[in-house]
């Protein structure tokens, strides 16, 4: 009987999202509309548009793994078929939805287009036919655009897959993002997969880019690695940067997990940045971990660079470390500077 119970409860659950994103149909004007409540696979209903080889747009509502907002002024009206300049009157706060509404665009036999837009705003297709299939399935969406993001030839339609594929709440969303880490992809996805693993997949997107930080043999990625750390939420983040800013083999990935620890953890690693400055086998490092001493907030700064200054054995690091303080604006930097004229 508890199992009846729970299955029925299921059910519901299962039939209040699906009712929930079929009610909430785009907001079109100016469509030739088609709806499609029986397809539930994206992909067919492209192939379909493809074959009729007319100009027409296949929409459908996709489960985002957290709030969704399009940006700047979601009351404004979106043009799919021409451009418009924005009569809006600024920036004004944005509401967010737990869906977002994905529409492809077919011309001349292949996907040209993909708008990903906020449920909040009208939508103009230009007279165009627009087919919209309130049932899709996440799973599929995200097989149609993990296969569009490698086989697409336009830049522009692959950064937008992959930007499509990382809204999906749906798991399969997770896995196709990790898929398109891997060493056989081409570095464009690679990278693209990792800013979005990092932006918005928390803890389970943030153990892909420890084990990319560790294991990726090319230092390049590893430099954008370091970046994409910096923009994870998860509270691992900090403590791998400083681990690439100690540990990592190449210099210039060890330079930039140097700016970016400062850059987000402020304070908290001035430290290690000061070790790194002391210590660090190469001399550029050493001189950059006291550039990203410079970038710290409020009086720190001044205070790990004058520390520096007077207790560095490496002429170069003080060097930089004087350097910096003649940028610095904080009162006591204009002191030490003309002590150390004086002397």
């Amino acid at each position: 009987m508890r199992l009846i119970s729970r299955l029925s409860s299921l059910l519901l659950a299962i039939t209040i999202v699906a009712t929930t994103l079929h009610a909430q149909q785009p907001k079109l004007v100016h469509a030739q509309l088609t709806t499609l409540a029986e397809v539930h696979d994206p992909a067919l209903q492209i192939e379909a548009a493809k074959k009729a080889n007319t100009t027409s747009w296949v929409a459908w509502p996709v489960k985002t793994l957290d709030t969704f907002n399009a940006g700047w002024n979601n009351d404004q009206i979106v043009y799919l078929e021409s451009d418009h300049h924005d009569q809006s009157d600024g920036f004004r706060t944005q509401d967010s939805t737990d869906f977002a509404f994905i529409l492809v665009r077919i011309s001349d036999g292949a996907v040209s287009k993909i708008h990903v837009e906020s449920p909040k705003r009208t939508i103009d297709a230009g007279d165009t036919r627009v087919v919209y299939l309130p049932n899709a399935a996440g799973d599929l969406s995200v097989r149609f655009f993990l296969g569009l993001a490698q086989e697409a030839t336009q830049k522009k339609l692959r950064d937008v897959s992959v930007f499509a594929l990382s809204l999906h709440s749906d798991p399969s969303g997770l896995a196709a993002l990790a898929s398109l880490t891997k060493p056989d992809k081409d570095t464009f996805l690679r990278e693209k997969a990792a800013f979005w693993l990092a932006n918005r997949r928390g803890h389970e997107g943030f153990l892909i880019l420890k084990k990319l930080a560790h294991d990726e043999p090319d230092p390049a990625l590893r430099e954008k690695i370091a970046f994409d750390l910096n923009l994870c939420k998860d509270p691992e983040a900090t403590t791998e940067l400083i681990k690439m800013a100690h540990n990592d083999e190449d210099p210039k990935v060890r330079k930039q997990a140097q700016f970016w620890m400062a850059n987000k953890a402020g304070k908290a690693v001035s430290a290690d940045l000061v070790n790194s400055a002391e210590n660090d086998p190469n001399t550029d490092v050493r001189k950059s971990a006291v550039f990203a001493l410079s970038r710290l907030p409020g009086d720190e700064a001044a205070t790990q660079l004058m520390h520096v200054a007077d207790t560095s054995k490496d002429p170069a690091v003080r060097k930089q470390a004087v350097f910096w303080l003649g940028q610095s604006h904080d009162p006591r930097a204009l002191d030490y500077l003309t002590k150390l004229i004086q002397k």
